[in-house]
């Protein structure tokens, strides 16, 4: 039976390879781009036999999902310190967003990118459950429960949907501000997720007015076409 010594040896091990490989893999995509780069010259910089860097990372965009994850938590604990201090819920979101979107994307457009459409892609399979994490789970949770303790947020409404829906919208508007950022400016596509988020998509107007009677709603859409 391996000895406790002995498993923390090897978990040690295990650990340097990794980081090792991230570091490689990260340099060459840097330098010749993720498309020139191949898993199999990844593996002979390492030096490992490649087999054992499939044990590590399946695809290549999984190294850059661990990277993702490492640089998030780098930040974690200084988002979560500055969330405390904020006077609401509102305020939370936008500061959150801001620095995250501004120490991820800022010098790593290229790569976060690729980043994002793999985790769009691989949101729901189960298999990649862990590695789509994307390391805010935590930060939303607190930010969200900050809310709900000050009536910002509905209680009625589980956590971990309203994380989940934080996260997806966060990370649609930072993709959609990498794709284009002329038509979507960063900034102001954060402010809207916000926006969206704490108070819906409904407008004041038809809040206060109420339900739309049938009969008329059938009336009104007899003057015109509704395609």
């Amino acid at each position: 039976m391996e000895s406790a010594q002995g498993r923390n040896r090897r978990d040690r091990k295990k650990q340097e390879t990794r980081q090792k490989i991230i570091k490689i893999a990260m340099y060459l995509f840097k330098k010749q781009g993720f498309d020139a780069t191949t898993m199999e010259q990844i593996a002979h910089e390492v030096d490992i036999a490649k087999g054992t860097l499939y044990n590590y990372f399946p695809v290549k965009e999984a190294i850059i999902c661990d990277y993702w994850q490492d640089s998030v938590k780098d930040l974690k604990i200084h988002i979560l310190e500055m969330i405390q201090l904020m006077p609401d819920t509102n305020t939370r979101l936008t500061k959150t967003f801001i620095k995250a979107a501004n120490e991820l994307f800022k010098s790593k457009q290229d790569i976060y990118k690729i980043y994002l459409s793999y985790w769009f892609k691989n949101l729901n399979n189960p298999a990649l459950n862990e590695r789509m994490q994307s390391g805010f789970e935590d930060i939303f949770t607190m930010i969200i429960k900050l809310g709900q303790q000050a009536g910002d947020i509905k209680k009625d409404i589980p956590v971990g949907l309203l994380v989940k829906l934080l996260e997806a919208a966060f990370l649609s508007a930072c993709r959609n501000w990498l794709t284009d950022p002329r038509l979507y400016p960063l900034e102001q596509g954060l402010a809207q997720t916000v926006s969206l988020f704490m108070d819906g998509a409904g407008s004041v107007k038809r809040k206060t007015k109420g339900r739309l009677d049938v009969a008329e709603f059938l009336d009104d859409s007899s003057q015109g076409t509704l395609l």
